[in-house]
């Protein structure tokens, strides 16, 4: 299984990213199914403790079969 890719685009133009699990496109699925959207999805899904503030949160995965997933989250 392949591992996900996380780019967090920041406020003051940084980057950070980071690859990690599967089961953090469960928690985000799960998180959406609660109603949490933007700030609130990202502040759940990997952390509210930010230096500078992130403007959008990217998760991108391809599949087993060739297809590509990408989620855009914006900080909202």
């Amino acid at each position: 299984m392949n591992a996900i890719q996380v780019s967090i685009r920041l406020v003051d133009g940084g980057m950070q990213e980071f690859t990690c699990g599967h089961e953090l496109l469960h928690k985000l699925h799960s998180l959406q199914s609660q109603g949490l959207a933007g700030k609130q999805l990202i502040h759940r899904l990997i952390t509210d403790d930010w230096g500078a503030p992130p403007v959008l949160v990217e998760i991108k995965d391809i599949g087993l079969n060739g297809e590509s997933l990408a989620i855009r989250i914006p900080y909202t």
